[in-house]
């Protein structure tokens, strides 16, 4: 298994992992007709795959010789109040790799992505009924920060937790 940045041709291959991890980890957390309507054609579109420069998204995929298993998407924080933060803005590992590593690798790639640009400290959102992610975050050095926000996705309003770290 390996590490690489995503090119443009990959968008399929990565929203069919992004679509089946979605389905799996938010199950019981997001309405299920929602899930069951996700479509990889429709968000292959949303990446912006290939794309380079420091205000840019930047996607790194896990891949086992043409497969792709997973991806991270680091880019500089969303939020006004973390000034110089990077943000791990996704992670996904397609349901059939969980537990074998690969979360892992992508994490650190995801790490060393936003030291690269010259970055200290991160930060994450996560659903907050996410036991497994929030572990899995933990583990990773990362801790719970005290700030919360709301948002509504498939017609669910949908609490999420923001977690911080220093990528050192």
């Amino acid at each position: 298994m390996q590490v690489r940045s995503a090119v443009p041709g990959d968008a399929l291959d990565v929203a069919r992992v992004h679509v089946r991890s979605w389905q799996s980890a938010y199950l019981g957390l997001i309405a299920q007709d929602y899930l069951d309507g996700l479509n990889p054609e429709e968000w292959a579109g949303r990446y912006l795959l290939g794309r380079m420069g420091l205000r840019m998204p930047s996607t790194l995929v896990a891949v086992d010789g043409p497969t792709i298993w997973g991806l991270a998407i680091t880019g500089l924080c969303r939020d006004s109040d973390l000034p110089n933060f990077g943000e791990l803005l996704a992670i996904y590992v397609d349901p059939g790799c969980m537990r074998t590593g690969v979360g892992r690798l992508l994490i650190t790639a995801a790490r060393e992505r936003l030291r690269h640009v010259g970055l200290v400290q991160a930060s994450l959102w996560v659903l907050d009924g996410n036991v497994r992610a929030r572990r899995f975050y933990e583990r990773d050095g990362w801790t719970f920060d005290g700030t919360r926000r709301s948002g509504i996705i498939g017609g669910t309003t949908l609490d999420e937790v923001r977690y911080r770290c220093t990528l050192g």
